[in-house]
């Protein structure tokens, strides 16, 4: 009976750590994947910064900046993070950056990232869209990395998330990111129901042995 218990107690750990657990549905989300993608010449280096025009499963409105090696900050995941405002592609232009990927109707979701600004003093600001969710930071923090956490719900089987930076086109400075990820949330209901089983079950072992004897 008490190896049955620890097996018992052992399930409903493991449930409860599976219902937390789950993979993102953002790929590439701390910028670590450069794929075969090419960066583009005159600026920067391998070991600091580059300019591309597009990442593995991310899409751009103008050129995309990845630093690396701790270069100005130091990364919140991995070696990577991404500048939002890089240099231009098309000069007055917005920067942004967007993932589509596959959702449930109906089904609630989290959004974490990391972000923070690059200068003391600038007035950096972003907007981040996702389904239904909007909202738009002014003067985010700097000399360390900001924990961002939203929570939505999925209106189409395809969603999207884009990341705009509000400063303009032609401020090519600031807006850093890292560590971005979508994780579909447990329904609750769904959980109590198999952490109930899951004590029933041991009920019924329990009297089954009190027969028995």
């Amino acid at each position: 009976m008490k190896i049955f218990s620890k097996l018992v107690s052992a399930t409903l750990l493991t449930a409860i750590i599976s219902t937390t657990a789950h993979a993102t549905l953002i790929e590439n989300g701390s910028f670590e994947n450069i794929g075969g993608s090419s960066a583009i010449g005159g600026y920067g280096s391998s070991s600091s910064w580059q300019i591309y025009s597009s990442l593995p499963s991310w899409g751009a409105s103008q050129n995309m900046e990845i630093w690396t090696n701790d270069f100005i900050v130091p990364a919140y995941d991995g070696s990577n993070v991404l500048e939002l405002n890089a240099h231009p592609a098309n000069a007055g232009g917005i920067f942004s950056i967007y993932q589509s990927f596959e959702t449930v109707v109906g089904q609630e979701y989290e959004l974490f990232f990391a972000g923070r600004k690059r200068h003391a003093n600038s007035d950096e600001a972003f907007m981040v869209s996702v389904a239904g969710l909007t909202d738009s930071i002014f003067n985010q923090a700097w000399g360390s990395w900001t924990e961002y956490s939203y929570g939505f719900t999925a209106t189409s089987a395809l969603s999207t998330l884009t990341f705009t930076s509000l400063d303009g086109g032609r401020d090519t400075t600031g807006n850093i990111f890292d560590a971005i990820s979508v994780t579909s949330v447990p329904e609750p209901d769904s959980i109590a129901l198999f952490l109930l089983g899951c004590v029933g079950l041991g009920f019924q072992r329990k009297n089954q042995n009190g027969v028995m004897k």
